[in-house]
């Protein structure tokens, strides 16, 4: 994965603090990295553009916690605008929660959606996992 395209993102503060912020049992600040991580793989498959939908991986669950599963994506999509991040970015991410939420209308889009449903899959796999290790457990606390 290339992480010069979304080095400064790691280092802004909204994004440091998902480090602290569970989601799907798991820190929020993993879930956003594996979403990133598969949409690198993703992209190229489905002709979206890389840099774009790294970028929104990285910001498409900022402040989730003040949405619900419909109106997460907007808020997102908000914040990443207010972030500076030109209008692919948000359009991709306020389409994430597809079929819950709006219908993708970028290949970014569909990208985001399709990569933010396979980390979900795996975030609650390993919390699954981790209940019989006592990981899950631990990480949340």
């Amino acid at each position: 994965m290339d992480h010069a395209v979304i080095a400064d993102l790691l280092a802004h503060p909204r994004v440091v603090e998902t480090r602290e912020h569970i989601h799907h049992s798991i820190p929020k600040h993993d879930h956003l990295m594996r979403v990133a991580r598969y949409s690198y793989h993703l992209a190229p498959l489905l002709g979206a553009d890389r840099r774009t939908v790294m970028r929104a991986a990285v910001l498409h669950d900022l402040d989730s916690r003040l949405g619900t599963l419909t109106t997460h994506g907007a808020i997102a999509a908000r914040i990443a605008a207010e972030l500076g991040e030109p209008e692919e970015v948000s359009l991709a991410i306020i389409s994430h929660m597809y079929p819950l939420g709006p219908r993708p209308t970028t290949r970014e889009g569909w990208v985001l959606a399709l990569a933010d449903k396979m980390a979900s899959l795996t975030d609650i796999t390993a919390f699954v996992g981790g209940l019989f290790t006592g990981r899950s457990l631990q990480v949340r606390r």
